[in-house]
């Protein structure tokens, strides 16, 4: 069935790009969009109108098409807990832009292969991060993750273009297992749906709403090749745990088995102003309910264990101004996630997760004599906390991250294109709270609280390096290759009282090299 259900997008996907192809404007060559992917002013417009189909008549070019097949390397042990120590991951994504008549579609597709190595304490997905209630072992594990995504959104103008109306839907499937034991298999899947709909109040002024709705699905299954393991009395760091909230896991070496049913809906308030003299402002308010269930199913009965609620909110303004040779942009966002779990078995909540973030990026570019410079400047403060009443922890770090970059793109007459960027990132510890109680401390509040507590309060700093070059193909593709770079460094760590029987190590370096087609 899953196999069917990924045979079924692709055959989707396949027909509007196909539609795509047969209506593509032939002023909008693969050297366009290949300059336009390299003016960081224009694609960040372009990334922020994926948000809702409201936006992308304004704010996407005519025709866009891209194909990249990517290949990503990370080493080190500077990461949180239950991240992997090394990880390689390929990648193949395709995305574009056409007009149908007088409908604006847009769509991608991506597929993502990736080995982790030495991941702990981790039965889990990486897409749901909040995730209350999971499996996990001290022993580290090897884990094979596959995800497929489908996106897409249409608008349509109608009334003299007054009235704009558009549907968004965002599919996304994925299969995790680990090859040595315990071995944990997940598999997931999370479809997204958006109606949007819009009204030009005059030629400048435009508002609009949306309604969101979406539901996916969890399976969790742990299991052991070796049965003479499965009881974690021959070696303890095989032993299976059942981790509720943030607090010490109890050890679970029966009914290996959970299933979390979620269910979603929100809606969206947008506002557009456009002005020759003053710029193109943008702005969308997103809140969203999620309610989790997480039970245990046989044939004769389902037994539940915990409800998690996660309310979203999301406030993000694009400001965008161009003139003949240069752009600038100013992006500000406002996000924060409350979640809560009522545990059936106490007929209370007993987990609290918050986490909110207030950031700024601008980036100017300036063309000029076939060069393409880009500026970036990022600045956002991102505060988490994390509190379990049965176990009596309460945690919070406060972090500000600094973000500066340049780089340059040239194009010359024969359509050659190379170019080059440099960034230079710092993540700055500001304050944090820690209350742990030392008479529920085991193995995984050594091995993962106070691992986290001391990779989240402490600074780093990181450099990152990327060029490409690319070269027109077959008349109607510009190919090119693109390699990148980055390094990350943390200042020594904060001495909070405990003593930590693993810590975080000192960098992580991580490469991408990748293949990139524009048509």
């Amino acid at each position: 069935m899953k196999h069917k259900n990924i045979l079924y997008i692709l055959l989707i996907f396949g027909t509007a790009f196909r539609a795509s192809a047969q209506i593509n404007d032939a002023q909008h060559t693969a050297t366009d969009a290949k300059q336009f992917s390299a003016d960081s002013v224009q694609f960040g417009a372009y990334d922020f109108a994926k948000i809702s189909p409201f936006f992308i008549k304004k704010l996407m070019p005519i025709t866009f098409n891209s194909l990249k097949l990517n290949q990503v390397f990370e080493k080190g042990t500077l990461m949180k807990a239950q991240d992997a120590s090394k990880v390689s991951t390929t990648s193949l994504s395709t995305e574009g832009v056409s007009q149908l008549n007088s409908i604006t579609l847009w769509g991608l597709f991506s597929y993502n292969r990736s080995v982790e190595d030495s991941t702990s304490f981790s039965h889990q997905t990486r897409n749901n991060l909040a995730n209350p209630y999971y499996f996990g072992s001290v022993k580290n594990l090897n884990y094979q993750r596959t995800v497929y995504n489908l996106k897409a959104s249409a608008s349509k103008n109608l009334l003299n273009d007054h009235l704009s109306v558009g549907l968004g839907t965002d599919y996304r499937i994925g299969n995790h297992y680990s090859t040595n034991d315990p071995r944990g298999e997940i598999s997931d899947y999370q479809l997204n749906l958006l109606a949007s709909v819009g009204y030009h109040i005059t030629k400048e002024l435009a508002l609009g709403t949306a309604y969101r709705h979406g539901y996916g699905l969890e399976k969790v299954n742990v299991a052991y090749k070796n049965s003479s393991l499965s009881q974690g009395k021959v070696i303890p760091e095989f032993t299976n745990y059942l981790i509720n909230g943030y607090g010490e896991g109890e050890e679970y070496n029966e009914r290996r088995t959970v299933q979390n049913n979620q269910i979603r809906n929100g809606f969206d308030a947008y506002l557009s102003f456009e002005n020759k003299k003053l710029g193109s402002f943008n702005f969308i308010f997103h809140t969203s309910r999620e309610k989790q269930k997480f039970d245990y199913r046989t044939s004769l009965a389902i037994t539940e264990y915990i409800n998690f609620n996660l309310v979203s909110e999301n406030y993000r303004l694009f400001w965008l101004k161009k003139t003949a040779s240069n752009a600038l942009s100013i992006n500000v966002s406002y996000k924060s996630n409350t979640g809560d779990n009522y545990m059936n078995v106490y007929l209370a909540n007993s987990y609290l997760f918050r986490n909110k973030s207030l950031g700024t990026q601008a980036y100017y570019s300036i063309r000029k004599n076939q060069l393409t410079h880009n500026f970036g400047l990022g600045l956002k403060q991102y505060e988490e906390r994390k509190q379990d009443g049965i176990a009596g922890n309460d945690i919070r770090f406060n972090q500000l991250i600094y973000s500066l970059s340049y780089g340059v793109n040239h194009q010359n007459k024969n359509n050659h294109n190379w170019g080059i960027s440099l960034t230079g990132l710092y993540n700055q510890y500001l304050n944090s709270d820690f209350s742990v109680l030392l008479a529920n401390e085991g193995v995984f509040t050594k091995n993962v609280i106070y691992y986290d507590y001391a990779y989240n309060t402490t600074s780093k700093f990181g450099v990152g390096l990327s060029s490409d070059y690319s070269i027109p193909m077959f008349k109607q593709i510009q190919a090119g290759i693109k390699l990148g770079l980055s390094y990350w460094r943390r200042d020594e760590l904060k001495d909070f009282g405990r003593i930590l029987t693993n810590t975080p190590g000192k960098d992580r370096f991580s490469s991408n090299i990748s293949l990139n087609l524009y048509f």
